[in-house]
């Protein structure tokens, strides 16, 4: 199976809720033993899940935190969206296209299409 990897930056970013969601749709988180999720940046869960489809995490409400996601993404014939709750701050998300990288700011809620998205 074909794919690549999504960055998610937070930056300031401060939790609204104790639980965030990380979701995708039109596509799917593939991790496999040579594909992983990284996480990196200042925060501290109390859980952590992580799924095919979504990625919940708890931290305390009110947080603020600074952290990059890199996640496998596979998406073949599609282009998927992706969607982050409960947070105020700035939340980009980098993906690869055809004509080199981009990103967009993600907006608490509002999922994002990444369009152009390439495997």
């Amino acid at each position: 199976m074909a794919m690549s990897s999504i960055t998610i930056n937070f930056q300031n970013a401060t939790l609204t809720s104790m639980n965030s969601t990380i979701s995708i749709t039109g596509g799917s988180f593939a991790l496999d033993p040579v594909s992983a999720l990284t996480m990196s940046g200042t925060i501290a869960f109390s859980a952590l899940y992580v799924t095919s489809g979504a990625i919940n995490f708890n931290v305390e409400s009110g947080t603020t935190f600074n952290a990059q996601v890199t996640i496998p993404l596979s998406a073949p014939n599609t282009a998927p969206s992706i969607e982050i709750t409960n947070f105020a701050g700035t939340v980009t998300a980098t993906w690869p296209t055809a004509t080199g990288l981009q990103t967009q700011q993600i907006m608490s809620g509002d999922p994002l299409t990444l369009s152009g998205f390439v495997n």
